[in-house]
């Protein structure tokens, strides 16, 4: 069977919003599926992992140029290790250009779907957001190919965490009307997501997870006691400095950092002697840390969708440590399955640098191995 994936971002580009769509490649291509992708070109980063890509291959990647503006820096000479996502610009952006700031992908990326469409001849077409630019390219295709088609939404429908412009209204609600219509299924990776298409048979719920792949190396130990972060840090860092200070008076207790972070808080770091920024790494080297750290560090926001870094975290099987006004999605998932602790409930034994218990058991169901046994039901059931 052929799947055709559609995907803004992708390896070589690294970071969480590629390790979903990567690792439902990399599984369902040792089950026998022959796998092409449709991406951008090359875009400025803040950072790149090539080992990632490595573990696809062979697959075919069908690379489109772009009139985005992420491309069009790339184009007019900016290729550093650069990204202007999730700055102020972007967010800007994204109140310009409906459904964000990516349609400048449509219509070439159109141009290469059609012509990879008719040399590959693929089953389904699998659609990945954000950008919701890629799921209304996936809608035109499968109007003009009839072949069967699952949107999959891995941030909150529909434009992520941060609501969209009242002007876009109406536009948002068509849109969603026509991902109802010509969806065949509709995967959503969060609870929050799963409310906006209540009442859909449609729905599959199938969250992020991790691959136990990843964890199959030497753990890498820290100087000291550590609790360990690790990924991107944009808008919760007012928490990990209240860390470091409510900390700074424990011996031998560190908080290290790995990921990106603005040069801003690179800065502000500075001033806590209890704080180690390890920068960022590759996804391998990641993990050996996790299996290294005492304790891992999960900074929440009320309304902030659970990021994929919870399931590694998870995978990893270390203590896992809530910090910050504790979303929903949160509480409903430690109260089910127990993965961590409330930093408040358990602020006095980290100070002592006590052991904590952590809940082994559950680390499977949330591995990619079996999330793509249920994403193989779904797809079977779609091609008669």
């Amino acid at each position: 069977m052929k799947i055709l994936f559609l995907t803004y971002y992708f390896p070589p580009l690294g970071g969480s919003g590629i390790v979903r769509v990567s690792k439902f490649i990399k599984y369902l291509k040792r089950e026998g599926y022959q796998i092409s992708v449709i991406t951008i070109k090359n875009i400025p980063f803040y950072y790149y992992d090539y080992e990632v890509l490595k573990e696809l291959l062979p697959i075919n990647i069908y690379r489109s140029e772009s009139l985005d503006f992420a491309r069009l820096l790339y184009f007019f000479g900016i290729k550093k290790r650069f990204s202007y996502a999730g700055t102020e610009f972007s967010h800007f952006l994204n109140k310009i250009f409906f459904p964000d700031a990516k349609i400048g992908f449509l219509p070439l990326g159109y141009l290469t779907s059609y012509s990879v469409i008719q040399k590959e001849k693929p089953d389904i077409i699998f659609a990945t957001s954000p950008p919701y630019t890629i799921l209304l390219l996936a809608l035109l295709l499968k109007k003009r190919f009839s072949l069967p088609l699952i949107s999959d939404f891995r941030d909150l429908y529909p434009t992520g965490t941060i609501p969209p412009p009242f002007y876009f209204k109406g536009l948002i609600k068509s849109l969603r009307n026509l991902i109802y219509k010509n969806s065949d299924k509709i995967i959503a990776a969060h609870y929050e997501t799963l409310k906006a298409f209540l009442n859909n048979d449609k729905i599959v719920f199938l969250p992020n997870g991790y691959d136990p792949e990843d964890f199959l190396v030497e753990k890498k130990d820290l100087e000291t006691k550590s609790i360990l972060y690790a990924g991107n840090l944009e808008r919760n860092s007012k928490d990990l400095l209240f860390l470091a200070k409510d900390l700074e008076e424990v011996s031998d207790l560190k908080i290290y950092l790995c990921g990106h972070i603005d040069f801003l808080l690179e800065k502000e770091i500075r001033k806590y002697k209890n704080i180690v920024y390890l920068g960022s790494l590759p996804h391998k080297e990641v993990c050996a840390l996790m299996k290294g750290a005492d304790y891992l560090l999960y900074l929440s926001k009320p309304n902030q969708i659970i990021g994929l870094k919870l399931f590694e975290y998870i995978g990893a099987r270390k203590p896992i440590i809530f910090l910050g006004e504790i979303s929903e999605e949160i509480k409903m998932l430690n109260e089910k399955y127990k993965i961590g602790y409330f930093y408040s409930e358990v602020k006095e034994r980290i100070k002592r640098k006590e052991f904590l218990e952590i809940n082994k058991e559950i680390a499977d169901y949330f591995s990619f191995p079996y999330l793509v046994k249920r994403l193989k039901e779904v797809i079977n059931s779609l091609i008669k």
